[in-house]
């Protein structure tokens, strides 16, 4: 998975698992990254990561954009 890009971030989990359906019901496959943490939820930047393959970025970018997620 090193290899496997950010396509979406946020502090609420529960909004990201709708964008992580949406992109799977389009084929994409996607890797949730909870970083919220109880260790880690001082950090700024603390949340949860969508990631996919390199070659699905432009489509669920796209996803994204189009369905206002």
């Amino acid at each position: 998975m090193s290899n496997w890009a950010i396509i979406y971030k946020s502090n609420n989990a529960n909004e990201s698992q709708i964008v992580k359906s949406v992109l799977e019901d389009n084929g994409i496959d996607v890797v949730i990254v909870d970083k919220m943490d109880s260790m880690h939820t001082h950090l700024m930047n603390a949340g949860v990561e969508l990631h996919v393959k390199p070659e699905d970025v432009i489509k669920a970018k796209h996803i994204i954009s189009k369905n206002s997620l």
